[in-house]
């Protein structure tokens, strides 16, 4: 036989030896495979079978049902138990980013979140393999890795703690202590300490950017510790560092940050966001300062910045209404329209309402609508068996204003009421003024039901108010009022008669 036969038989005998093999090795596969899906102690050892031969993997992403992927987890999972078993772990990770794709039209994704419970389940035996996935270049991994983290949360804190040395992980690892509680500010506050920032010394980019990831963990806490851990950074050369400490301060609303805070809200160079900021937190305070620093801001050229104070000093009510009170009349003595408009919007956290009735009479329209505004968040919180009339006669009275903003404001305070204002509302009906009617018909017909029984009786022929009162009826639309509506069909006073034809019409009678 001539040596080009030889080779021609020894080709032909590798690949038959090879198709051979390649058919052995799919048959094992869908062996181990099958004893996988079957679960419990036949699964397991289908699992290290494949992992033997190195497929499991690819077999689980490659088209393996649903089935087949939660039982290989229950099987890594049991294998990684032992805490022995890495490579059981590793390949938990990879099921964190399975595609589900046979679930994207459900948006759920069964496999994934049972991979997640998985890691999370035994994640505090191999912390250092999920701590490195947590910034793993695959988005799925990483972000569920993350999750599995915030799962385990305390008893993986001192591991957590040790890598924000790392700055691809010093964000969510602070954000997951924080999560935990006030307990593990302790664990963050030595990395802002001198000594920890000096390595960055020949670094300047990566010290600023050291310093604004653990200011902002540190602005996740509320307890004294944290704002006094970043208080060292008020005067940084940086401008986003400090920018990060007043957000911080914000936050954390602790008192030991109020000086820093009325500093920033009164600097104009101070950029507007963090002056808002400022200004939105100090009414935590309750102090006389404050409340005098926000009652200042209610003039700010900057509108959110005012707008920030005036929420503020609703906040400072809350926190000690007679200090805020004393701020808030100052405010409304300002000769500036827009100060008194604000301050007015303010009292609606008051439990008085004096204050915002003032406002209510107020020269300005804007002041005019913020008191209507705040008077019925007042009367609301009451409740319907605590408000007298004569707290409402203001926002009643405010339905004739000449301004129609200001009429509907009081409008909707009035709804907001409810029940209590009707009697005094549908007085409104006979007003000789078109538009006063019209909102009394507006306020009845959006409460409602309550509204009934005094419509039905001045919806009678002759009576004043019928006319506007029919008009309501068909707004409410129920169908009780139909018999008093027919017979004020036959009304002398034509506009009356007509209203009522009207209101039957849209109640279907």
């Amino acid at each position: 036989m001539t040596p080009r036969k030889y080779i021609g038989w020894g080709v032909l005998a590798l690949f038959v030896l090879g198709i051979g093999n390649f058919a052995v090795g799919n048959l094992q596969t869908r062996g181990s495979l099958g004893k996988v899906e079957k679960g419990g102690a036949e699964a397991d050892t289908g699992v290290r079978e494949l992992m033997a031969r190195n497929v499991l993997f690819d077999a689980l992403q490659g088209g393996a049902a649903p089935k087949t992927r939660l039982n290989a987890i229950a099987s890594l999972t049991a294998s990684a138990k032992t805490g022995k078993n890495p490579e059981s772990f590793t390949q938990l990770l990879q099921m964190l980013k399975d595609p589900d794709t046979e679930m994207i039209q459900e948006k759920t994704h069964p496999v994934r979140d049972a991979a997640t419970a998985a890691v999370a389940s035994v994640g505090t035996l191999y912390p250092d393999l999920l701590l490195d996935a947590a910034k793993n270049a695959d988005g799925a991994i990483r972000d569920q890795s993350r999750a599995a983290l915030t799962t385990i949360g305390a008893p993986l804190q001192t591991q957590m703690a040790a890598r924000l040395e790392d700055a691809a992980l010093r964000s969510p690892v602070g954000g997951i202590l924080a999560g935990i509680g006030a307990d593990t500010v302790g664990l963050v506050t030595p990395y802002l300490s001198p000594e920890a920032l000096a390595k960055f010394k020949d670094k300047p980019d990566d010290l600023v950017a050291a310093k604004l990831q653990l200011i902002e963990i540190m602005g996740k806490y509320t307890v004294t510790d944290a704002a006094t851990a970043v208080l060292p950074f008020e005067n940084d050369p940086e401008p986003n560092v400090r920018r990060a400490v007043i957000t911080a301060l914000a936050n954390i609303a602790d008192p030991v940050g109020e000086p820093v805070l009325r500093k920033a809200l009164a600097n104009p160079e101070t950029d507007a966001s963090s002056r808002a900021a400022a200004a939105a937190t100090l009414g935590a305070f309750g102090t006389v300062p404050a409340n005098d620093a926000m009652v200042t801001a209610l003039g700010d050229f900057d509108l959110a910045v005012a707008d920030a104070a005036a929420t503020g000093l609703g906040r400072a009510i809350k926190t000690n209404e007679a200090t805020a009170r004393v701020a808030i009349e100052r405010a409304l003595a300002s000769p500036d329209a827009a100060v008194r408009a604000r301050a007015a919007s303010a009292t609606a956290a008051m439990t008085n309402p004096d204050l915002a009735k003032q406002a209510l009479a107020d020269t300005d329209a804007e002041v005019r609508m913020a008191g209507a505004t705040a008077l019925g968040a007042i009367l609301t919180r009451r409740g319907v068996g605590a408000i007298m009339p004569a707290d409402a006669a203001p926002l009643i009275a405010a339905l004739r204003d000449s301004t129609g903003a200001v009429a509907a404001a009081a409008q909707q305070a009035l709804v907001s009421v409810g029940a209590p204002v009707v009697p005094a509302v549908a007085a409104l009906l006979s007003d000789p003024q078109d538009t006063t009617a019209y909102y009394a018909v507006r306020t009845l017909s959006a409460i409602g039901a309550p509204s009934l029984p005094v419509l039905l009786t001045t919806a009678q022929a002759g009576k004043p108010g019928a006319r506007w009162a029919a008009v309501t009826l068909g707004e409410i639309g129920d169908v009780s009022a139909t018999p008093v509506l027919e017979s004020l069909k036959n009304a002398p006073d034509a506009a009356t008669a007509e209203a009522a034809t009207d209101a039957l019409a849209k109640i279907g009678g």
